[in-house]
């Protein structure tokens, strides 16, 4: 198997549950390399996502597609390609302010769109200095990344029929929020909001 069918392989649903029980593993506290495997699992969401034009990961592989490392410092963990806009893809397990400052994964003045987001295991226990810190930055520099916590993914591929569609639809009512809104406590709100509620549908 190649680079190419094991990617298609990521949107059958053996693989999505596969890929969610290796989820539960590092929630229940029984895998090592945590960081590792969290990016690892992340990644094969986008990839069962679809409907992209190319997805770059960063973090290498072996030869029979497990994770050896994760990607490297400085550089974004994955990028997905779509028709009218590239998204920056970050995982972190701690978000917390110092460790989730993705911002200078996004080029300053990108000829395409791109979007900033932050695969996190749970919306609702972010630091409160890094949503004031989100918001700065796409306040004063408009280097916009946004927060989305992994089971909101996982959801939407429940229906594979939707899961790109409502994806989208997603990103725009996130990216509206966090630029129109100046309160990074009402940011909060209205992204666990919406966040959960495919997760409580």
């Amino acid at each position: 198997m190649d680079e190419v069918e094991w990617i298609k392989k990521q949107k059958t649903v053996e693989e999505i549950k596969e890929n969610n029980n290796l989820l539960r593993k590092i929630f229940a506290g029984t895998i090592n390399e945590s960081p590792l495997y969290f990016e690892y699992i992340v990644d094969r969401l986008f990839m069962a996502l679809g409907n992209f034009k190319e997805i770059k990961y960063f973090m290498r592989l072996n030869d029979d597609f497990l994770p050896e490392k994760v990607a490297p410092g400085g550089k974004a963990d994955c990028v997905i390609c779509y028709d009218n806009f590239d998204l920056i893809v970050e995982t972190t397990l701690r978000p917390v302010s110092g460790t989730a400052d993705h911002f200078n994964h996004l080029e300053s003045s990108s000829e395409k769109k791109q979007l900033g987001l932050n695969i996190i295991p749970d919306i609702t226990k972010v630091d409160n200095q890094l949503w004031n810190l989100y918001n700065v930055y796409c306040d004063s520099e408009q280097k916009l990344f946004m927060l989305c916590d992994v089971d909101f993914i996982f959801k939407l591929l429940k229906d594979q029929s939707t899961a790109f569609s409502k994806f989208e639809k997603f990103l725009k009512e996130s990216e509206r929020i966090w630029k129109e809104e100046s309160d990074w406590n009402v940011i909060r709100e209205k992204i666990i909001t919406l966040v959960r509620s495919e997760n409580e549908s």
